[in-house]
């Protein structure tokens, strides 16, 4: 007897160090408890009432401007949490989106927000020389990308004119004169297709975010292998599925050189619309670049 009242002291010491989910948990025992004494008293107090479990806050540490916090309640014994949208999970959240959403701010881009997405069937197919982009366009929709980088190989060499018809492939210098109208309409085909995640902007915004450093560029987009990073074989050893890594396609031919894929790169199609008030591919970098290192 001596012995328990000696340690009752540290007995209630260990009993206010326990878990905050443990210590909540008895509460709301003990208050439903009282408010089930209280009905068959015949009815509750009104501090009872201000009581209530079902308004009792969540035992979670609190953030603002942090996704909503689950709301909690009693069922029977146990402690019940409801989130109240299931729909924020961290894999939803974009780095570097233009958006409210983002982790880094801005608003969302056409390519990440999910109620901005454009279809193919939204695509217009605009041409400023009359080119057809049916094929591309149905090859897309059935999800047959090797058939797709086919047609839009065929379709920059027939863009860049009768040299390159002739010869069978597009030179450098020949992709300038190249419409802007047709170089937007082939590459909202691919991201329209891909949920943004295939495309020529897609692409340059991905190179300009890696410093323009071709090496980590194809490392980023999977066209390279092995230890020695070495260029993947053409066409097999590409990978023509919906969960190739981003930036994988379309493919251009970069075993000569950068110089065809620095040409497009730098066409004025990924440049900022006059007078639309939207930011270039450049400028979205440059805003990510910075915003990554307030982050």
């Amino acid at each position: 007897r001596t012995a328990f009242h000696t340690h009752a002291p540290l007995r209630r010491r260990a009993a206010n160090t326990q878990q905050p989910g443990v210590q909540v948990t008895r509460i709301l025992q003990t208050v439903q408890m009282q408010t089930v004494r209280g009905q068959r008293a015949g009815g509750l107090t009104s501090h009872q009432r201000s009581l209530r479990p079902s308004a009792l806050p969540c035992p979670v540490h609190h953030q603002p401007n942090v996704h909503p916090l689950p709301q909690c309640s009693t069922s029977g014994r146990g402690l019940q949490c409801v989130a109240a949208s299931s729909s924020s999970k961290l894999g939803d959240v974009s780095l570097f989106g233009d958006s409210g959403s983002s982790l880094l701010g801005g608003a969302p881009s056409e390519a990440q927000d999910s109620k901005g997405k454009m279809s193919l069937e939204d695509v217009a197919l605009e041409s400023e020389v009359d080119m057809d982009y049916t094929k591309l366009r149905d090859s897309l929709k059935a999800q047959e990308f090797r058939a797709a980088e086919d047609e839009t190989r065929a379709l920059l060499i027939r863009l860049a004119g009768e040299g390159a018809v002739k010869r069978g492939w597009v030179y450098f210098s020949e992709v300038s004169p190249i419409s802007v109208k047709d170089f937007r309409t082939i590459d909202n085909l691919w991201k329209a297709a891909s949920n943004g995640k295939f495309g020529y902007s897609v692409q340059k915004e991905m190179f300009v975010q890696s410093q323009r450093r071709w090496a980590k560029f194809f490392k980023q987009i999977d066209w390279v292998q092995g230890e020695n990073n070495v260029y993947r074989k053409w066409p097999l050893e590409f990978n023509y599925t919906i969960d190739a890594p981003k930036g994988h396609l379309p493919l251009t031919n970069a075993l000569r050189g950068t110089q065809l894929f620095e040409a497009i790169f730098d066409h004025p199609a990924w440049d900022q619309k006059a007078g639309s008030g939207k930011m270039s591919i450049e400028e979205r970098s440059k805003a990510a670049g910075a915003n990554t290192m307030k982050f």
